[in-house]
């Protein structure tokens, strides 16, 4: 049986760990934030509840975007932010994309990025660029220590990926030649899917806005 293989930017990894299953599953993600810019490293806990959100093998079913689950999140110590972004190579070039976090097998975000998945900007948000320079934006540090927080409880977290169209588009130079872009509508995408799945929910998936809420469900 061939096994499938992951990347992340410099290298082939293994698959994402195994997803534990229990009778009782709990399904409260625990993270811990610091105040930004604060210069001093005092957390709040944050407790997100995420057995109301969707499940993506429920989910898939009802929308025309092929996603295919296609990345993870693996643990790498060499790294400030302490983690890769893996995809398989499938995805390992694939650029104009949208995406579904999950966890739990639960949806809890969707999103969007024009370059690779393992290129998205989550990693600069480390705990001293938020905590002592003020830097990151809040999306980038609060999954970032989702993603740091989920490694070290052995929690899955997986991307369902799907790449949106591109058309090449010629145009005229002032010289009478004529150039190529190439252009996707993959923005429009991630609102249209986002709209989706608050439609389809009820409500905004859980990690979509107010990530600096203590308590969410």
């Amino acid at each position: 049986m061939n096994q499938t293989t992951y990347s992340n930017d410099n290298s082939t990894v293994g698959p994402p760990p195994a997803e534990e299953t229990s009778p009782a599953q709990n399904y409260m993600l625990e993270f811990k934030t610091t105040t930004k810019n604060s210069k001093e490293y005092e957390y709040r806990t944050h407790k997100w509840n995420c057995q109301s959100q969707l499940n993506v093998d429920d989910y898939l079913p009802k929308t025309r975007y092929l996603f295919k689950e296609g990345g993870h999140i693996q643990k790498n110590d060499s790294k400030t932010c302490g983690f890769d972004i893996c995809v398989t190579d499938e995805f390992k070039d694939a650029c104009n994309i949208i995406y579904l976090i999950v966890i739990f097998g639960k949806i809890i975000k969707g999103g969007k990025s024009k370059n690779p998945l393992p290129q998205r900007t989550y990693g600069a948000g480390t705990e001293e660029n938020w905590t002592m320079k003020g830097s990151p934006s809040d999306t980038n540090y609060v999954w970032s220590q989702i993603f740091r927080e989920c490694i070290e409880k052995n929690i899955p977290i997986k991307f369902y990926i799907c790449k949106a169209p591109i058309t090449q588009v010629e145009y005229p130079t002032p010289e009478g030649t004529t150039k190529y872009i190439e252009i996707s509508p993959y923005e429009e995408m991630e609102k249209e899917l986002n709209s989706h799945l608050m439609r389809v929910l009820g409500k905004k998936p859980i990690g979509e806005g107010d990530l600096l809420n203590l308590d969410k469900d």
